[in-house]
């Protein structure tokens, strides 16, 4: 074989890179159902168990403060021990916890088995590696690859939001965390033996990578920080200003993402119309996550955050004069196209400023604990609103 044939059939061959890729989209789908679709639990456990709304809600904030740790720890030992395991043991907390759901009868439960096993324990792993792993398996490419994989975070709740719904309804809340813990559990454990965390591990570059000396990403930052110093990047504050971002930003939306249903149902929209409007959102959200992703890349991300914040934070203001299907329909189209940019390019901003060899994953989870912690306020707030005033304006005005 000549060696202009074997460069031919170099560059046709599918770079691993791809399998990453879908493998990532397809844990991330999957792996959010339950933590996508929380909007759709409430009405059914106050209805079932006269719990209130804040009671119910306070699982959704406890899912992201029992979180900080998980994702720290999950950064920390991906950066040391590799990814797939970490993965794996996951989606069989995920799969438990789903199944555990089913058997709740006392609002602890309710809180153990969302908020620890399926909403933190669970979904760190998640969270904080794949995002990471793409930027290492990706040297060119790598904003279409980021903006494929947060477009899929939206296809969760676009698919997960009503057949969960749907499910209770017609089939009872046991028969559907059973089902549903099953499945999920099955998919996750599969797709995650695929995963690989670096290029190395099987013996290639990352995409688009030659093997000559220099070769790396593109750094934006003035000074990028020492390979691997973890304490001297950390010492920087533009580690903290991004982390406080994605907090503040995450408040905002996680009202919504939490309560809107609600909202729906409380202007009497049926329950799985009410879905619908949730399910919207994410599913108008998939083009903004990936169209944020790609400028981010070739733009810069402090330009295209800011944008995205702005353009979250004004459709809000549509909910004070929402009393129809309409209305929360177009709500959620408008919200969705803008809310989805806010969260994409952090992973892509830190290889830009910190450089592809420095220790990603710990930086990450620093601004993830910041999303965690903004999750975990935004979603109580709405529910605590609503119980002491009996309506969702003050919510509302807290988002914006």
């Amino acid at each position: 074989m000549t060696d202009e044939t074997a460069e031919a059939i170099g560059k046709h061959k599918l770079h691993y890179a791809w399998v990453i890729l879908i493998a990532a989209m397809v844990l991330n789908v999957v792996s959010r159902a339950d933590a996508a679709s929380f909007g759709v639990f409430i009405d059914p456990l106050v209805k079932q168990f006269g719990w209130s709304r804040g009671e119910v809600s306070l699982a959704y904030s406890l899912s992201f403060i029992a979180g900080i740790p998980a994702v720290v720890g999950m950064g920390w030992l991906g950066d040391r021990y590799g990814a797939r395991t970490l993965m794996i043991i996951a989606s069989l907390v995920i799969s438990s916890g789903t199944i555990l759901l089913g058997t709740i009868s006392q609002l602890w439960q309710f809180y153990l088995f969302y908020g620890l096993f399926v909403g933190s324990m669970g979904n760190a792993a998640f969270t904080v590696l794949l995002p990471v792993i793409l930027t290492r398996w990706f040297h060119q490419k790598l904003g279409v690859a980021m903006g494929l994989y947060w477009a899929a975070l939206g296809m969760g709740p676009l698919i997960f939001a009503p057949l969960f719904r749907w499910l209770i309804e017609n089939r009872g809340w046991r028969f559907t965390f059973f089902t549903m813990g099953m499945i999920l559990g099955g998919v996750l454990v599969l797709t995650a033996s695929w995963i690989r965390g670096k290029p190395q591990e099987k013996g290639l570059m990352p995409y688009g990578a030659r093997p000559s000396p220099g070769a790396g990403t593109t750094q934006t930052a003035a000074t990028p920080a020492p390979k691997g110093a973890l304490r001297a990047i950390a010492a920087q504050p533009t580690v903290w200003y991004l982390a406080a971002v994605h907090h503040l930003g995450c408040i905002g939306h996680s009202i919504i993402l939490a309560h809107v249903v609600s909202m729906a149902t409380s202007q009497g929209m049926p329950g799985v119309m009410a879905a619908g409007v949730l399910s919207t959102i994410a599913g108008a959200s998939i083009l903004s996550r990936f169209l944020f992703s790609v400028f981010t890349e070739k733009l810069g991300g402090r330009t295209l955050l800011t944008i995205a914040l702005i353009a979250q934070g004004t459709p809000v203001i549509i909910l004070f004069w929402a009393h129809g299907p309409w209305i929360f329909y177009l709500f959620a189209v408008v919200f969705g196209l803008s809310y989805g940019g806010e969260m994409v390019g952090f992973p892509i901003i830190n290889r830009q400023l910190f450089g592809a060899e420095a220790p990603l994953n710990s930086i990450y989870s620093f601004e993830m604990v910041g999303a965690s912690t903004g999750m975990a306020l935004g979603g109580w707030i709405g529910g605590a609103l609503f119980d002491v005033t009996g309506t969702y304006n003050w919510a509302i005005i807290a988002s914006i």
